[in-house]
């Protein structure tokens, strides 16, 4: 199942790209929020100004080796150190430079980043399953009981949410498709 979200994550963030994309050509004018824009700026300010001791290039590539660590196919319920990363995000430093602003994107790839770690090892923490492509070594097998979606938000930690039912037609070809039609020597 880990791959089919992970598959559904892009298919439904481009359509809805796209569907936001030609909502927003279709308007006559478009309006910005004064308080917005003004939040906006004073984010991009406060960063420009974090004169910090950690380096957010760093702390960026800490992130994405925590994921390949903990959220790879093949993973358990210990702990992560995103708390830690997430303490060390508090004391960047972004400097502008010869090379421009690049330590200022990389701060918001870096709060990008953190967010959606906490999002995906929240929910596979709480997976305490094998399902799918997602592999809980401390949990084997798959519990029907489980069958849900994760939900995730920051104010609310992780939600379970029914899986929506599928058509027959779809039901049924996704049965007729077992792992044994891709190992060597099978015949399709």
């Amino acid at each position: 199942m880990e791959e089919q979200s992970l598959i559904e994550l892009l298919v439904y963030g481009r359509i809805a790209g796209r569907a936001a994309a030609e909502y927003s050509t279709r308007l006559a004018a478009q309006q910005r929020s004064p308080a917005a824009v003004r939040a906006a700026e004073a984010d991009v300010n406060r960063l420009l100004a974090a004169d910090g001791h950690q380096n957010v290039r760093a702390l960026l590539r800490t992130v994405r080796h925590l994921m390949t660590e903990s959220a790879g196919v093949v993973r358990n319920g210990s702990g992560t150190d995103l708390d830690e990363i997430e303490d060390l995000m508090r004391h960047i430093a972004v400097h502008i430079d010869i090379g421009g602003f690049q330590d200022l994107a990389h701060a918001y790839d870096l709060r990008s980043a953190a967010l959606a770690a906490r999002a995906t090892l929240e929910c596979a923490s709480e997976r305490r399953e094998t399902r799918g492509g997602h592999h809980r070594s401390d949990y084997p097998s798959v519990d029907p009981d489980l069958s849900v979606d994760r939900v995730w938000s920051p104010t609310t930690g992780v939600r379970h949410e029914p899986v929506p039912s599928i058509s027959a037609h779809l039901g049924e070809l996704l049965h007729d498709v077992s792992a044994d039609a891709f190992r060597p020597g099978h015949a399709l």
